[in-house]
C-alpha cells in the first residue's frame, strides 16, 4: 500500500483475564507454543507501520521483556479502567506520529496480515474517521454486538454486560479491531463517560459519538469468524490452539509432509520441515527447529530448537533439545539429549 501518512498500531495487553482463572497474565498464555501475544506482533511487524506501542499493565515487566526483541513502545496503565481508557494512556505518543492509528488486542492470536492490511487500505481509499472490523458468528456470547437500524445503518455497539436480551441475538459482533483518524479518535474519547455497569470507559462508545457528529464511520467484514477469536477462557484458549494446529498441519502436508495422525502433532509455526519426512503420533516439534528431507519422527518424540538433517532417523520417546543431527544418523529410542550433543 503506497500513501504518505503516517499510521501506527496499539496493542491492548494490559488485561489480566479473570475469565481465565489465572495469576498469569492473559496475554502471556501460550497458543501452540509461543505466548498469544507474540502471534499478534509478528503479524504487525509485516504491515506498513512507522511505530508499534503496546498498553502493559498486569506483570507488565514479563510482558515487556517478552517484547524486547519487537521495535515496539510499552506503556503503562496503571489502572484498567476500560479500554477506551487504556487508549487514551497512548495519547501523548500517537498525537506525536499523527494520522491514523491500528488498534487491536493482544489476545486476539488468529488475526491474519492481510485482513488487516485489507483494513488499512480500505480506510485510506475511503476517508473515515473511523473503521471498525466485523464479523459474524453463530455464538455471539461475550461479544459487543453491532446494532443497526432498520435500513442496516450503523447505530452504535452494545457490550454484552450492557446488552438487553434482545440485543444478544445478534450475530455480527465487533472484532475489537479499529482504524482510527488521531485527531478524532482523543477528541471522541474524551465525550466518553462511564455510565455502564462496569464503570469504565469503553472504546466502542467512540462510534456512537461519530455518528451523532455526522462523521462518516466504516465497517470492514473481511474477516473469518475463526481469526477474531479473541481468548478469554481456557476453551477459547483451547481453540485457538486447535485452530493453529491444523492451519500448520494443513500447509506441512500441502508441502509433501506425511503426518501419520495429524490430531496429535503439534509443530509450531515458525518450523521447518523438508518434503518426504514422516512424522508419527504424538510429537512435539517448537522453537526454530529445522527437519529436513525423507526423515522419519517417530512416535512420542519431543524436538525444540533442534536441526535434523536429511534421511535422519529419530527413533521413539526421544527427547532433543538444542540438538544437531546430521545427514543419514539415527537417534536411538529414549534418547534425552540437550545442547548439541552427539547423536
Amino acid at each position: 500500500m503506497t500513501t504518505e501518512k503516517h499510521f501506527s498500531a496499539l496493542v491492548l495487553a494490559a488485561g489480566l483475564g479473570t475469565r481465565m482463572k489465572s495469576s498469569r497474565a492473559k496475554v502471556l498464555h501460550e497458543v501452540l507454543f509461543k505466548p498469544m501475544i507474540l502471534h499478534v506482533m509478528d503479524t504487525i511487524k509485516t504491515l506498513p507501520l512507522d511505530r508499534a506501542y503496546v498498553i502493559v499493565g498486569h506483570q507488565r515487566e514479563k510482558v515487556a521483556e517478552l517484547l524486547s526483541v519487537y521495535d515496539a513502545d510499552c506503556i503503562i496503565q496503571e489502572q484498567q479502567l476500560g479500554t477506551g481508557h487504556a487508549v487514551l494512556c497512548a495519547e501523548e505518543e500517537l498525537r506525536s506520529m499523527g494520522d491514523t492509528v491500528l488498534i487491536l488486542s493482544g489476545d486476539v492470536p488468529l488475526i491474519r496480515a492481510e485482513t488487516l492490511q485489507a483494513m488499512l487500505a480500505e480506510h485510506v481509499h475511503n476517508k473515515p474517521v473511523l473503521t471498525l472490523l466485523t464479523t459474524t458468528i453463530d455464538n455471539p456470547a461475550n461479544y459487543g454486538r453491532i446494532v443497526r437500524s432498520s435500513k442496516g445503518e450503523l447505530l452504535g455497539i452494545v457490550e454484552e454486560k450492557d446488552a438487553t436480551a434482545e440485543q444478544k441475538k445478534i450475530r455480527e459482533i465487533n472484532a475489537g479491531i479499529y482504524c482510527a483518524e488521531i485527531p478524532f479518535l482523543f477528541e471522541a474519547l474524551k465525550k466518553v463517560g462511564t455510565d455502564n455497569k462496569q464503570g469504565e470507559r469503553y472504546l466502542t462508545d467512540i462510534v456512537k459519538r461519530a455518528i451523532d457528529a455526522e462523521l462518516r464511520v466504516d465497517i470492514f467484514s473481511g474477516a473469518t469468524s475463526e481469526e477474531v477469536l479473541g481468548i478469554n477462557s481456557r476453551n477459547e484458549l483451547a481453540e485457538a490452539n486447535r485452530y493453529l494446529q491444523h492451519q500448520k498441519n494443513r500447509q506441512l502436508m500441502a508441502d509433501g509432509v506425511r503426518l501419520i495422525d495429524s490430531e496429535t502433532i503439534f509443530i509450531q509455526h515458525e518450523v521447518a520441515i523438508g518434503s518426504g519426512t514422516s512424522i508419527h503420533a504424538n510429537v512435539q516439534i517448537s522453537g526454530n527447529s529445522v527437519i529436513g528431507k525423507n526423515c522419519s519422527i517417530g512416535p512420542d518424540v519431543v524436538l525444540h530448537d533442534c536441526r535434523i538433517g536429511d534421511n535422519a532417523v529419530i527413533s521413539p520417546f526421544s527427547n532433543l533439545t538444542s540438538c544437531t543431527i546430521p545427514d543419514n544418523e539415527t537417534v536411538k529410542p529414549h534418547s534425552n539429549m540437550i545442547q548439541d550433543c552427539p547423536a
